[in-house]
């Protein structure tokens, strides 16, 4: 049977509904990181206020890609979701290192114990938040995707040993793959790398391609049979949503509607209740009525927010029952 892995419990995907792919509802501070303010989001009530919000627009299912020990907190999402009435997926997997203290485990980490986190997340449930102690306290909150990435210097030493424990916990769980891309490159290198490795290409999700607005290196993505997330959407300081709107028809056109996810990527300064501007509901209210009038067909549109989704967000196996490592983290490795 194929299930959505939520916050709150599995999922027959019928249920995701209308979906945000890629978004971020709590980040909190962590020990020896200091975060922009913008990507601090600390306030339990505003994000549910967004959350709300986004249901009040038909939103119905969120996934929130902050991965292990980058400020993500499971038990407010299972308490934000279950107070808004939407689905929640949640990430294991790691961030850029710019979310990470210098000295942190998964520096000293080997592939194997990092596989091991991001499959017990899975599986067995994520590690609570604790500013200093990543590994401080699990809960019995399981993770749906595993979020890695690059930054703009692709697939270094460091994001290959990433990159090659994420295959292998798909490969144990069944799990999706998200990535990040810096500035949309890297996209390819990032899918045929998981390729390579054994990861369903229909369990891959490459984010950020329309950040730097490159039809041919879409095309070039989308045959690769993986998923493209956008969400640069009401995001000027890169484009125009008039920009947006091209890309996304050109995809359409050039047949590969059942290839594109959507979100927003919301921060502190892309949230009303946080002071902001667009916000979750922005998509459904401003962005895909202008889709309509700029000839995206219904039937493409509902690909990309709900029949995708439920595509995409699959564990693709029934996993087998795995343990944690030793207490102090995976492989007894220890916090950071």
């Amino acid at each position: 049977m194929a299930i959505v892995r939520s916050v709150l419990g599995d999922l027959d995907p019928v249920r995701l509904g209308f979906t945000h792919c890629h978004e971020h509802l709590f980040v909190f501070p962590t020990k020896g990181v200091e975060l922009a303010e913008k990507l601090v989001l600390d306030d339990y009530g505003k994000s549910v206020a967004e959350l709300q919000s986004f249901r009040a627009v038909g939103g119905r299912t969120v996934v929130d890609v902050q991965p292990f020990g980058a400020g993500r907190h499971p038990e407010l999402l299972a308490r934000a979701a279950q107070a808004a009435g939407v689905n929640i997926v949640a990430a294991t997997g790691l961030h850029r290192c710019l979310y990470y203290p210098e000295n942190f485990w998964m520096y000293r980490a080997g592939v194997d114990e990092l596989a091991e986190l991001f499959g017990s997340e899975i599986l067995s449930g994520m590690y609570a938040y604790d500013a200093a102690q990543p590994f401080a306290g699990p809960t019995t909150i399981r993770a749906g995707v595993i979020k890695i990435g690059t930054d703009a210097e692709g697939l270094t030493a460091h994001y290959r040993k990433v990159f090659e424990a994420a295959a292998r916990a798909h490969r144990q769980t069944g799990a999706p793959v998200m990535t990040h891309t810096e500035l949309s490159t890297w996209g390819r290198e990032q899918a045929e790398y998981l390729l390579e490795r054994g990861v369903a290409a229909e369990s891959i999700i490459i984010s950020h391609m329309d950040r730097v607005i490159d039809l041919g290196r879409n095309l070039e993505l989308a045959r690769l049979g993986v998923y493209l997330e956008y969400d640069t959407i009401g995001r000027f300081r890169y484009h125009s949503d008039e920009e947006e709107l091209e890309l996304v028809r050109a995809m359409v056109d050039a047949g590969f509607a059942e290839r594109v996810l959507l979100g927003m990527d919301v921060t502190r300064e892309r949230m009303p209740a946080y002071g902001g501007s667009c916000g979750l509901a922005y998509l459904a209210r401003s962005f895909l009525p202008r889709l309509r009038e700029g000839g995206v067909d219904a039937a493409a549109i509902s690909s990309m927010t709900v029949a995708n989704p439920a595509r995409a967000l699959v564990l693709r196996r029934e996993p087998a029952g795995a343990g944690r490592g030793r207490a102090g983290g995976p492989g007894g490795g220890g916090g950071p």
